[in-house]
């Protein structure tokens, strides 16, 4: 809006005020005029101020270069499974052993006759309530039974030297597995099973068996042994390996329980060097009434390692007894020996807890059997095996028995 134009304006603004105030004043008679007040003068708006400088945007920036993503790979080849292959065909289980029969040496003389002057230990009777078989006799293939009859009073002071005897006893009963103090033995009624040969010899050895077993005063069961109540298995075979992993197999609780580790069951399984006869014992706590501490099953006795000594202490609180045994006899290593002697053997070790390994030289015992020179070899328990099982089963059945204790019995006994 310029100049003249609003001077215009106030004049018109001017001529029109006066008309209004005049008709005012001639209406309005006796009334005051009221002062004009002018409007406030004008005051043209701030100049105008100019935007900032237009800012031009930051130039543009080209997108990274497109990379192309990487080539397709194809998938490897599908590969055809293997064609199946059928399971091989299956195979018979080998056929069981044979019935063991003697090796070449165990063949007879023409016919069997009876050893002159043959006579039972002195005070024998047999085991009650047996009863032989009709017309028993040995079996033909085998020797007969020694002699049971005492040695002669010369022959025996000559083998009862006390230093003799108690090395002897020193070094078959240096067996730890039990009791490093005392010697172990049966106090538990035996109840004897003997499988692997004909019927009428299973039946001999068991006789045979029982009857030293009865000599010595071990104790057995006269009531007779019920279903799986026995604790005296005797096995033999032509397979030792085979028979005593089979056994293992089949009572791994009897072992595993009753041993201090796995080197003892080896022993008995996988020994390094086998021996023609191999023997496992389990035993337990007795007390001094005669019976086990933990009661347990006659035919399976399961039980930890008895612990006989409190702790801190060497005085016993029971009586270590063994109360089973597993005998397997390898007929591949018997060295042609006879069936008497090999029962006798298998009496002598099943009775006590022995050591096997001992050197024994030229001491006069049925332990020898295996090692000896054909010539020299025992027909049977010596002097002093039946000495050293009497004097074993001698004491107390709460008793421990020391081998001081057992020394100085045998030579007391050989002497007389």
């Amino acid at each position: 809006m310029n100049v003249q134009m609003m001077r215009a304006i106030a004049a018109s603004r001017v001529s029109t005020a006066t008309v209004t105030a005049g008709l005012l004043l001639v209406t309005v008679s006796g009334a005051a005029a009221q002062q004009y007040t002018p409007p406030p003068v004008y005051a043209p708006p701030p100049a105008y101020a100019q935007p900032p400088a237009y800012a031009q945007p930051p130039a543009y920036a080209q997108p990274p270069a497109y990379a192309q993503p990487p080539a397709y790979a194809q998938p490897p080849a599908y590969a055809q499974p293997p064609a199946y292959a059928q399971p091989p065909a299956y195979a018979q289980p080998p056929a069981a052993a044979p019935a063991y029969t003697p090796p070449p040496a165990y063949a007879p003389p023409p016919e069997y006759t009876q050893q002159p002057g043959y006579a039972p230990a002195p005070g024998y009777a047999p085991p009650p309530g047996y009863a032989p078989p009709p017309v028993f006799a040995p079996p033909p293939a085998y020797t007969a039974p020694p002699t049971f009859s005492a040695p002669s009073a010369a022959a025996a002071a000559s083998a009862a030297r006390s230093d003799d005897v108690s090395n002897f006893v020193s070094k078959i009963t240096q067996s730890t597995r039990f009791d490093r103090f005392s010697v172990v033995r049966w106090r538990s009624p035996l109840c004897l099973s003997v499988q692997g040969l004909p019927e009428n010899e299973n039946a001999f050895v068991v006789q045979r068996v029982s009857q030293i077993a009865s000599a010595a005063g071990a104790p057995l069961q006269t009531q007779g042994c019920a279903k799986g109540s026995y604790n005296f298995h005797v096995l033999f075979t032509l397979n030792a390996d085979r028979a005593a992993k089979d056994w293992y197999g089949d009572h791994r609780y009897l072992f595993e329980e009753n041993a201090a580790g796995p080197a003892q069951i080896n022993r008995f399984v996988e020994p390094s060097t086998p021996a023609p006869v191999r023997v496992w014992h389990n035993a337990t706590l007795f007390g001094a009434d005669g019976k086990t501490l933990v009661p347990v099953d006659a035919g399976e006795p399961i039980e930890p390692p008895p612990q006989p000594y409190i702790t801190g202490s060497r005085l016993p609180h029971g009586v270590i007894g063994l109360n089973y045994a597993v005998i397997v006899v390898d007929g591949t290593r018997t060295n042609g020996a006879g069936l008497a002697a090999i029962a006798d053997y298998v009496a002598m070790v099943g009775l006590a807890e022995l050591n096997l390994g001992a050197e024994l030289g030229d001491d006069q015992t049925i332990l020898t059997l295996f090692t000896a020179p054909a010539a020299q070899r025992p027909l049977g328990l010596t002097a002093w095996d039946r000495a050293f099982l009497s004097a074993l089963y001698h004491f107390e059945q709460s008793q421990r028995i020391l081998r001081a204790d057992i020394s100085g019995t045998m030579t007391q006994a050989l002497l007389q």
